[in-house]
């Protein structure tokens, strides 16, 4: 796998703002903001999942056992 350093930075920006995003998460659930840290969460979670994506089409390995998820129920009204 390669990736140049702009995309490594960019990577690197992710990890730190998924690893804030953990940390309200956790300040949310301790005050009991239980609908702010889920949203928060969710937050975490697609930026996780838009770098994992991002390194498997720069030809990183799926570990053994990894399934692509489910895709989310569109809502119409």
């Amino acid at each position: 796998m390669t990736a140049d350093a702009d995309r490594l930075t960019i990577w690197a920006e992710s990890l730190i703002a998924i690893n804030h995003l953990n940390i309200l998460v956790q300040r949310e659930i301790a005050t009991g903001h239980l609908d702010r840290a889920s949203k928060l969460s969710e937050r975490a979670r697609k930026r996780a999942w838009v770098m994992l994506n991002e390194m498997f089409a720069l030809g990183a390995a799926k570990l053994d056992g990894y399934c692509e998820p489910e895709p989310e129920p569109s809502i119409s009204n």
